[in-house]
Order: C-alpha cells, then structure tokens, then sequence
C-alpha cells in the first residue's frame, strides 16, 4: 500500500504566520509608541510659567535694630499649553539667595483650562529675623553692580520649575526654566 501524504490541514503553518505577524508587531508597537506622543497628547506647547517680583521688605542685616524677617510678594504666572486641564493642588515655593533659603510661601489649590494662563499671588516668608551679615553684604555689592538675582523655586502639577528673578534693575520678572539634575 501506498502511503499518502498527510494533508496539511492549514493549522501549523498559518498559526505560525499569524503568530510572527503579532510578534512583529508588538515589537513595532514597543518601539514607536514614545515616538507617538504628539499622537497621544497633541499639545502645542508645555506649561511655562513665570515669576514677577512685586515687593519685598526685611532684607537687613539679623543684628540690626528692629530688623524684620525676609518677606517676598510674587506673581506666578502659569500657562498651560496642554489641550487638557492643569490641576495643582498647591505646593511649596522657596526663595533663596546664593544657594541660601530666605523666606518660604505656597501657591494656592486651582484648575487651569486647556491653554488658560492664570496668575497666582504667593507671599513667601521668613520665620528667622533678617539676613546673615556675610549674605546681606554679598547681596548689597551685587545689587549695586545690576547683577543680584533671587532663585525662586516651585512645583506646578507634576513638574519643577525655577525662576532667576533679579532683585535690584528692572525687570523684576522672569521666565522659569526646569532644572536639571546631574547623577
């Protein structure tokens, strides 16, 4: 007797086909899917904010009579650029001053529109009494020479920002960058 060949019912081969397709494109999916952000959050632009510097008072030296504690009225300004709506629900704001912290404040709690901008009043204060003397005479040659700048550093939603604030010319208001970290 003669033997036939089996008949190859389609099982095998196209099962390996269909599987090598879904495995092709698993892989093309993996791969592209960070590409396709625009696709997925068709943003214009990111949020950008800046800081405005309205006022400030107490910066005198810590031993001086009737000194008064480091006191700092901002304008943050926020813009979201996103087609969706930015919820913050407040966070911490530092100023500083050559790397060294004077005074503390909070944004308030909001909800920003998609491509809204909104300008938000933060005091920031100090609890300690005037500004070390080595500090205050640094900060007192800088401003004289044009160049002394307040670092003004806050969290928005999910991201940092800091803002370069000059403390003696004009303008007092500055747009904010995010920092980089090295590790």
């Amino acid at each position: 007797m003669a033997s036939t060949p089996k008949k190859n019912d389609g099982c095998g081969c196209y099962t390996w086909i269909v599987m090598m397709i879904l495995f092709n494109g698993f892989i093309w999916l993996i791969t592209m899917l960070p590409s396709m952000e625009s696709i997925a959050y068709p943003d214009e632009k990111p949020t950008t904010c800046s800081v405005e510097l309205a006022g400030f008072e107490g910066l005198h030296p810590a031993a001086s009579p009737g000194a008064t504690s480091p006191a700092f009225d901002l304008v943050v300004r926020v813009n979201n650029g996103h087609t969706f709506c930015l919820r913050h629900g407040g966070g911490d704001v530092v100023v500083s001053y050559a790397g060294v912290p004077l005074a503390r404040g909070r944004t308030p709690s909001f909800v920003l529109g998609d491509k809204d901008v909104l300008a938000l009043p933060v005091k920031a204060t100090s609890a300690g009494v005037g500004v070390p003397g080595d500090l205050l005479r640094l900060m007192t040659d800088e401003r004289r020479w044009g160049v002394a700048q307040l670092q003004v550093e806050f969290g928005l939603a999910w991201e940092s920002f800091v803002c370069d604030v000059e403390l003696g010319g004009h303008p007092r208001v500055s747009e904010c960058y995010k920092p980089t970290s090295v590790g």
